[in-house]
């Protein structure tokens, strides 16, 4: 039995190895709720190497149902590959269905740390109001969710009023829940997020496509048609609503892709070319990489 122990321990030892070395890319780790209440909230803290700044600042919400969470290929990877294109990227690991959270928590974990990147732009080299969402699955829902209600203050219980606006730059919703709707629920994200028995009246208050109001930030969203996850009904009725609203967006629609790629290996060819399309959009939307709000702050 030896040498499988002692096998079980070496590949043990290298899987903890590799998550270690993926953190420590990032610079900081910040406690949003620290001296508030006691939660597993994290948010990690990449930023780009010196005069390679763009003064954009990004969320990143990772997908998992609201259940969990994919943070490595859909947090700390993509992280990464923001800062190389100047962004100061957060990943954020949100309050979860499995350590016993539902709504309003995950909203209030994205109502904080926007308002703590807002507070404290200047100092993570952001110009003010210069940071966005970008999310992925039951996080795409939750970086939507930021970009309708950002002014509804859900921190009020603690105590909370925020001295800066919690409005997103810009959202990105990659292969999103969206809908609460029962045709097209993700059932597992709707029901970890709200509980079985939930009212209609909130689930359709936290149906996106009901609630799209004309100062939204601009959205970038894309979905794959053979989505075998979350129907992709839910982008296109995301879309056929921003533009009743006339809000800035860009629906990038692949016919294959499937779900669950964000930026781990080679699952599908999108996995790594997806980001080309979101980069030139926001070209098109806030100028050049050295983006307008450079000199900002």
């Amino acid at each position: 039995m030896r040498p499988y122990i002692r096998i079980g321990r070496i590949t043990g030892l290298i899987i903890i190895f590799l998550c270690v070395h993926l953190i420590s890319y990032a610079q900081e780790v910040i406690i949003p709720w620290k001296g508030i209440k006691d939660t597993r909230v994290r948010m990690w803290v990449y930023k780009p190497d010196a005069g390679k700044s763009n003064g954009m600042g990004v969320i990143i919400c990772p997908g998992g149902s609201y259940h969990h969470l994919g943070i490595k290929h859909e947090g700390h990877q993509v992280a990464r590959r923001m800062v190389q294109e100047g962004y100061t990227a957060f990943v954020l690991r949100y309050s979860t269905r499995t350590y016993g959270y539902k709504y309003p928590s995950m909203m209030q974990d994205i109502q904080r740390v926007m308002q703590y990147v807002n507070e404290n732009a200047s100092q993570l080299g952001i110009a003010q109001g210069a940071t966005g969402v970008m999310s992925f699955s039951a996080g795409g829902h939750l970086a939507g969710w930021m970009g309708t209600y950002f002014d509804t203050n859900l921190m009020e219980e603690y105590g909370i009023e925020p001295a800066v606006s919690l409005k997103p730059a810009f959202v990105a919703m990659i292969y999103p829940v969206v809908s609460m709707h029962e045709d097209i629920a993700h059932i597992r994200s709707r029901n970890n997020l709200l509980g079985i028995n939930h009212s209609y009246s909130l689930r359709l208050q936290l149906s996106l496509e009901d609630n799209v109001r004309k100062d939204m930030p601009p959205v970038f969203l894309l979905a794959c048609e053979d989505d075998q996850v979350v129907p992709c009904e839910n982008s296109i009725r995301y879309n056929r609503a921003l533009d009743v609203y006339g809000i800035t967006h860009h629906f990038v629609f692949y016919k294959k892709g499937g779900h669950g790629f964000g930026l781990g290996g080679n699952k599908t060819k999108f996995a790594k070319t997806w980001t080309d399309s979101f980069f030139s959009w926001m070209d098109t939307v806030f100028g050049s990489k050295k983006s307008i709000f450079e000199d900002g702050n």
